[in-house]
């Protein structure tokens, strides 16, 4: 939701009824003119303000391993939401390979006791397919679940417990499973780096019936490489991405779609895409978005992102691009899904490995601003969409909007908050340090009221926090070490995301740190600056 703010707000500018009150003295044309041009000034505002609404990390801050996948589990008995990946810590108890959280309130369900080893460390949980009936199929790298031997997948009943009825096996290969989808008959479609399923050759791809024995009527599709993501589209036709290069004996670049039976579909065309293929989203329409860490697409560059069209030729009127690889794909509504990777810019935006893209117009999403997921292996590679409002991510990273998130975290978009400040100068002073914050360019519903401050310890020792108006003091600051800041801007909505970081050492002397940005008005001030100079000049030598 956004607040509409009356026009008198806007960049600044003072209600136009008071400035007429102060202009009454000027003749009639003059002020018609006056009018005429604040008339075209304000339309021009309106016409390139913003349209973003702040988005922050809340305080849900559990402590796991790499996150892989987060999916609903609806037959919970509070509703739920599974989370595969390694060891998960904190309070609570302990999970190895996949936990279930509360949908509503994201407490560990303390009732799912789940355990994925690999000998005596955690397993890892890549993949979960969830049945009609609640029980839950997991793929991954693991050779027992509650301490009973199962090679890289197994089932598990409602409560977590192991169904022993389910002996599935994939082995011959490092990756295990990472990828699968559950059909509506419960067979479910599984892909990964292995090439036996329950003891007979499957090349990266397969099948396995309800009760987890493998699908003879779904032929090997002979790839020769791995498979990292799968899709199901209504008439049974199975879509998968990953690293290899032929399907059948066929060339089929990083993408293949199969029939319901597996044979090659020939009517979708190889789409010869460089790189590999790590996420795919079929939209309502038959085109298909695919993510990963892409070159090409049939010698047309597309960097992270790309969209097909439902017989496998490029939508050449897509042209979102990620910098770095996209790893999933997830719906956030009807019109817009959500995107999370290794990428620092999409669309030539900042959006630091989480955005957001509204496929129905083939753009990027503006409102879903960047949240600064940073640190460690600086990957996002799973999201779950609550709401258009509320996503869980996973991945490998320690900060997400200026805050310590160990690898699992909760985006939410904060209505009316002011957009990212940015810190210009820092400077440290004795034990403690004074931060120089720059106001946002967007104040959302309101003025920004004053600066949060937190200054994070580069090492051990806690963050030392400080608000106030700009520049803001902060004290209990050990001396000699490094700090790394972030400011976030607060109005009556409440407070913003987190700045870019700044980094201050506090010192016993004292130093200044000039933080090397500069806003779009100091730009442009410095623009027409250099610009009445060189015209300065200019007329002097034409005088001279």
């Amino acid at each position: 939701m956004f607040l509409a703010r009356p026009i008198s707000t806007i960049a600044g500018i003072a209600s136009p009824a008071k400035e007429i009150a102060v202009s009454a003295q000027l003749p009639q044309r003059l002020l018609r003119r006056w009018r005429a041009l604040f008339a075209l000034v304000a339309l021009a505002l309106g016409a390139v303000a913003p349209v973003s609404a702040a988005w922050v990390t809340t305080p849900w801050a559990p402590e796991a391993g790499e996150v892989f996948d987060i999916v609903p589990h609806a037959n919970a008995p509070t509703q739920g939401i599974l989370v595969g990946g390694a060891e998960f810590f904190g309070s609570g108890t302990l999970g190895k390979g996949i936990v279930r959280l509360n949908a509503a309130t994201l407490a560990q369900d303390t009732g799912f006791t789940a355990s994925v080893t690999q000998g005596a460390n955690a397993g890892e949980v890549h993949a979960i397919a969830v049945q009609s009936d609640g029980k839950i199929v997991i793929g991954g790298r693991f050779d027992a679940v509650n301490g009973v031997a199962r090679s890289n997948i197994a089932r598990l009943n409602v409560d977590g417990t192991l169904d022993a009825t389910y002996t599935a096996s994939v082995t011959a290969g490092s990756e295990g499973i990472l990828t699968m989808v559950m059909q509506p008959d419960n067979s479910v479609l599984i892909g990964g780096g292995f090439t036996q399923v329950n003891s007979t050759a499957r090349d990266y791809l397969a099948r396995l019936t309800p009760a987890g024995a493998l699908d003879a009527g779904f032929s090997n599709p002979a790839l020769d490489n791995q498979v990292r993501t799968l899709a199901l589209q209504p008439d049974g036709a199975v879509l998968a991405g990953g690293f290899f290069n032929v399907a059948h004996g066929q060339p089929r670049d990083a993408l293949v779609r199969l029939t319901a039976n597996g044979s090659l579909d020939t009517t979708f065309a190889n789409p010869a895409i460089t790189g590999w293929v790590n996420a795919l989203y079929l939209q309502p329409n038959g085109q298909l978005l695919v993510g990963g860490s892409l070159g090409t697409i049939v010698g047309a560059a597309r960097e992270g992102l790309a969209r097909l069209n439902a017989n496998g030729t490029l939508d050449a009127g897509f042209t979102v691009d990620a910098d770095g690889s996209v790893h999933d794909i997830v719906s956030a509504d009807a019109s817009r899904v959500v995107i999370v990777g290794g990428f620092e810019n999409v669309a030539g935006t900042p959006l630091r490995r989480v955005a957001r893209i509204n496929y129905s117009t083939g753009a990027l999403d503006p409102t879903l601003t960047d949240v600064g997921v940073l640190n460690a292996g600086f990957i996002t590679y799973t999201a779950f969409s609550r709401s258009p409002t509320d996503v869980l991510i996973g991945g490998w990273f320690a900060l997400v909007d200026g805050q310590s998130r160990s690898n699992l975290a909760q985006i939410v978009e904060q209505a009316g908050a002011p957009l990212a400040p940015s810190i210009t100068q820092t400077q440290g002073l004795n034990s403690g340090a004074m931060v120089t914050v720059a106001a946002p360019a967007d104040t959302g519903s309101g003025p920004v009221t004053g600066y949060n401050v937190t200054c994070t310890p580069m090492g051990p020792g806690a963050p030392v926090t400080a608000s106030g108006l700009s520049p803001v003091a902060l004290t209990g600051m050990v001396n000699g070490t490094p700090y790394q800041c972030v400011a976030r801007a607060v109005n009556a909505a409440g407070a913003g995301p987190a700045s870019a970081p700044a980094m201050v050492t506090p010192t016993a002397d004292g130093g200044v740190v000039p933080v090397p940005t500069l806003s779009i008005g100091a730009l442009v001030g410095l623009a027409l600056g250099c610009g009445a100079l060189m015209g300065w000049r200019r007329g002097r030598a034409i005088r001279s």
